[in-house]
């Protein structure tokens, strides 16, 4: 006959395994929504004529806080899309990345503006001519930083052009790449 003792000591030792694996299994499954709500930051400093890094690599489905720093020592202004349009008279992109990613924006230094145009891509416009939006941009003073929190839809998968439109900035190479896939 057994000691009354071990009884209980095999009995405690038994729940101990069972509460053990039911702590497992919670952990198990709540792994998947623990590695969903991770975040992928990401920097992107604007120098004088130039983004670095130059190309942003990320992933449909992946929450995203983008923090664009101003390094430069004049003011800088970001825009993402497709669809390049630069000319005298009209500077952006035709998509708005920044309308699809619906993002929440925080920071110093920043302003969220609109790209203004007419739809005219000649010298020949009508002085009140109704303006369309092109595109929005972020605005960023010297060591200003705005940071743009969101989850990256699947229509958003492919090549966005990114780049600064201020004069000469452009043209002088403050442009690169985003890559969703």
């Amino acid at each position: 006959m057994r000691d009354p003792s071990e009884k209980v000591l095999g009995r405690l030792r038994a729940t101990g395994m069972l509460l053990a694996a039911v702590a497992l299994g919670l952990l198990t499954a709540a792994a998947p929504a623990i590695a969903a709500s991770k975040v992928h930051r990401v920097t992107l400093a604007m120098r004088d004529f130039g983004l670095q890094p130059a190309t942003l690599y990320l992933k449909a489905g992946d929450r995203v806080e983008l923090v664009i720093q101003n390094r430069g020592a004049t003011e800088r202004e970001w825009s993402a899309g497709r669809g390049l349009v630069d000319n005298p008279y009209e500077k952006g992109f035709r998509t708005d990345l920044l309308a699809i990613l619906k993002p929440r924006v925080s920071g110093q230094g920043y302003d969220l503006e609109q790209l203004m145009t007419t739809n005219l891509d000649t010298k020949e416009g009508v002085e009140g001519e109704t303006l369309a939006r092109l595109s929005q941009e972020v605005d960023v003073e010297p060591g200003g930083q705005v940071v743009l929190d969101f989850t990256i839809p699947q229509d958003a998968k492919g090549m966005w052009q990114m780049g600064c439109f201020l004069p000469g900035r452009y043209e002088s190479g403050m442009y690169g790449a985003l890559l969703i896939d």
